[in-house]
């Protein structure tokens, strides 16, 4: 009983302390935040006249002396033709690569996953 009565003493001769405590403050309150000045751009505006005059003079003097290149038209990528088997070591024709451990079946438009076999590669089903 006395314990009891001793604990509450204490707590509420504690509670007007932890009262008056404040709350624990923002980071940004705790000190003060500052951001760095902006830079300025690395090429100023009278370097960036000068390059855009060069640049213009050189567009203007190659205008009339060359005729205008057209652009190759992209090559398509070869891909080796990797033999493709089936799970008793059969041939299968008609099956195009569809990425890594993947071959496309062109007639049925199927997917499948291979593994490496021999000189190919063998269908898993």
């Amino acid at each position: 009983m006395k314990r009891i009565a001793l604990l509450l003493t204490t707590l509420l001769a504690a509670t007007p302390a932890l009262a008056q405590l404040k709350p624990t403050p923002a980071p940004t309150e705790t000190r003060p935040v500052s951001l760095p000045p902006p830079s300025k751009p690395a090429s100023d505006a009278s370097g960036q006249a000068a390059d855009n005059a060069r640049l213009r003079e050189r567009l203007e003097d190659s205008a009339g002396k060359a005729a205008p290149v057209r652009p190759r038209p992209a090559a398509k990528p070869q891909t080796a033709q990797v033999p493709v088997y089936d799970q008793e070591g059969r041939r299968l024709n008609g099956m195009r690569p569809a990425g890594p451990g993947r071959v496309m079946d062109t007639r049925t438009g199927r997917y499948h996953d291979t593994v490496p076999s021999g000189d190919g590669v063998r269908v898993v089903r």
